[in-house]
């Protein structure tokens, strides 16, 4: 059970896009921006019901994410701060990001954001190169892109992120090399470089599947990650977890929340939320959560009665996400902290540590376990086999 005075974060997930991308495993959806004002309804109703499962609880970091939240108008976007406000008690130093896509950002959406309390601002530029923002899909040019920048620092944001990523189907390590350096050029405050995943479910994995996109090769992966993390640390971005680097004091802390397993709530149509030691998920199809949050409907340990599914966290469970979760960190694990917490865990744990270890996929230093620059190159390994011990028994090779 969770300290009900303990932070709780705001996630609220906005469902809209002006394109879906084939990339995307998102819970998004394309020309249904009619059901905006039936969703904002929704949403003031279930932030209403998790305020009354959570009161008092002090809130640090609120996320819009998506979909693509710069589609909202800046009232609306103030409306919904207004109720997180009346709600909660929010930090007067809290960090409230949204996400934004370079063709929807504009400077009078940009100044209302800023009045409604917004702070920091997402950016999903994916790259420059026109063949490959054609492949994902994506509707904006470079030029665009940059121009939405200049936006951003023109409106007076100070804390902006650009999300990139590398890994593309016949990508070539020069042309993710240009699109790095343009980026680092703009001088953002935080960068994102997410290796492409081909998600299950989506129109990318069934092209794929047809051998119509031929996924790009392991080693020119390898070698686009560890160019990237020598390349932003030389800029002056330390990486602080596996995909991200950020400028001293501009780390998201909001993502550090869930990266260090605390609780906070997420509303909006597949959003997913962990209060009061249960997990849950919400209703994924905007036209269903908005006829579950009719105003008037009761609360209970799930507020949400727009909750699809919801588990009880069990030790092991709070286990393996701290381990993982902390893993991804560069900073690592407090081993000793750990121990005290989850001890039947770690013992049975003690094996794969070693073996981890011995192939230099993490290393233990100051009473800390980290992963390696080889170890986040690798993680997906080591965290399968913190999740199934049995594992240990073979394939050290693979490492």
């Amino acid at each position: 059970m969770s300290d009900r005075g303990a932070p709780l974060s705001v996630y609220v997930h906005v469902p809209f896009c002006t394109v879906k991308c084939a990339y995307c495993d998102f819970n998004s959806y394309a020309n249904l921006e009619d059901e905006i004002p039936a969703w904002e309804t929704a949403l003031v109703e279930e932030l209403r019901l998790w305020a009354a499962a959570s009161a008092g609880r002090p809130v640090p970091t609120v996320f819009f994410g998506g979909g693509t939240p710069s589609l909202l108008e800046g009232e609306a976007v103030q409306r919904l701060m207004d109720q997180v406000r009346t709600r909660w008690p929010l930090d007067a130093d809290a960090e409230v990001t949204l996400e934004a896509n370079p063709e929807s950002v504009s400077a009078e959406r940009l100044l209302k954001y800023r009045a409604a309390g917004v702070n920091r601002i997402s950016m999903g530029v994916q790259s420059l190169q026109p063949e490959e923002l054609i492949f994902l899909d994506r509707i904006h040019s470079a030029e665009r892109a940059q121009e939405a920048f200049r936006l951003l620092r023109d409106a007076g944001f100070e804390n902006v992120s650009v999300d990139l990523i590398f890994g593309l189907p016949q990508q070539s390590l020069g042309s993710w090399q240009d699109t790095v350096e343009r980026v680092l050029g703009w001088g953002p405050d935080h960068v994102s470089a997410y290796a492409l995943i081909v998600e299950e479910g989506t129109p990318l994995a069934s092209r794929v599947a047809r051998g119509e996109v031929r996924p790009a090769d392991a080693d020119v992966v390898a070698s686009m990650s560890e160019w990237t993390e020598l390349r932003l640390e030389r800029a002056g971005y330390r990486q602080y977890e596996i995909s991200n680097y950020a400028r001293e004091g501009h780390e998201c802390r909001h993502n550090l929340a869930y990266w260090r397993h605390a609780e906070y709530v997420g509303v909006g149509p597949g959003a997913h939320g962990f209060v009061n030691g249960v997990r849950y998920a919400v209703e994924r199809s905007p036209m269903r959560y908005a006829q579950l949050l009719a105003p008037g409907r009761p609360g209970s340990k799930i507020a949400t009665p727009a909750a699809v599914s919801q588990e009880t966290v069990d030790a092991d469970t709070a286990a393996v996400d701290t381990f993982v979760m902390g893993l991804r960190l560069n900073a690592g694990i407090d081993v000793d902290a750990f121990v005290r917490e989850f001890p039947v865990q770690w013992s049975r744990w003690e094996a794969v540590v070693e073996w981890a270890t011995g192939v230099e996929l993490t290393e233990r230093s100051g009473g800390w376990l980290r992963l390696t620059p080889k170890g986040r190159r690798l993680a997906d390994e080591l965290f399968v086999r913190i999740m199934e011990p049995a594992l240990i028994e073979d394939r050290p090779e693979r490492a």
